[in-house]
């Protein structure tokens, strides 16, 4: 029941910023966390970067909470280390990865291949969902971390599919120090100066990831890892 308010809890939050994001002027007797959604993203950048330490406690914390793994790296070697014993416990034998450059310096791929697992990157649409469903790990960056929830935000795009976090049983999501947000009252704003840069609109394809997949049945019992991940693996490279 605490998994199922807190998924309620997100969801509602997320209407919310919508809301505002349609309306945005404020509302008397919002609360303090909508109120944030009116500052400036300098505002909001300046803040996460003053709480940057703290922000990253409470991710570390909020994601131990919902069943996450949570482990820093500061260096390349350190790691392709955590993938190396993420794989080896599991026995995999294939992995499917985005195809992004923080991969690339990581040289994931080549080192991988030394310890005789196969990296998937560079798939047609056609290939991607049925690599990505047989994969034994879904290797993925973020677009941001959100520290009040633990949840992690990807936004789809060539070579980033969501299938890649969401079929293979086990799911390492790799984020930088300087993409974790307080929540969602910052990150909208943040969303919407992007897409304003880009001369896009905001975009639906929009992942948020809140903890290993959880499914619960009619009597609310909580199976995990039934409809996507098992394991979520947080890997802070710093």
């Amino acid at each position: 029941m605490a998994e199922m308010g807190a998924r309620e809890r997100i969801l509602g939050d997320i209407r919310g910023a919508l809301r505002r994001d349609r309306n945005p002027t404020s509302v008397p007797g919002e609360s303090p966390a909508s109120a944030s959604s009116q500052l400036s993203v300098s505002d909001i950048e300046k803040n996460c970067n003053a709480r940057r330490d703290e922000l990253i406690a409470q991710l570390e914390s909020e994601s131990t909470r919902i069943g996450a793994r949570f482990h820093k790296a500061a260096t390349a070697d350190a790691a392709f280390q955590y993938v190396e014993q993420v794989a080896s416990a599991r026995q995999a034998k294939t992995v499917v990865s985005w195809d992004a450059p923080l991969f690339d310096s990581l040289d994931l791929s080549a080192r991988l291949a030394q310890k005789g697992i196969v990296c998937c990157k560079e798939m047609t649409d056609a290939e991607l969902v049925p690599k990505a469903a047989a994969a034994d790990i879904g290797l993925s960056g973020v677009d941001y971390a959100l520290a009040d929830t633990g949840t992690l935000v990807l936004l789809a795009g060539n070579g980033r599919a969501r299938s890649i976090s969401l079929l293979p049983p086990v799911h390492i999501a790799v984020v930088r120090p300087h993409q974790v947000l307080s929540g969602l009252s910052d990150l909208f704003p943040i969303l919407r100066r992007d897409a304003s840069m880009s001369g896009e609109t905001l975009s639906s394809a929009i992942t948020f990831i809140t903890g290993p997949s959880r499914t619960a049945d009619i009597e609310l019992t909580l199976v995990v890892g039934v409809h996507g991940p098992q394991e979520l693996h947080v890997l802070l490279f710093d």
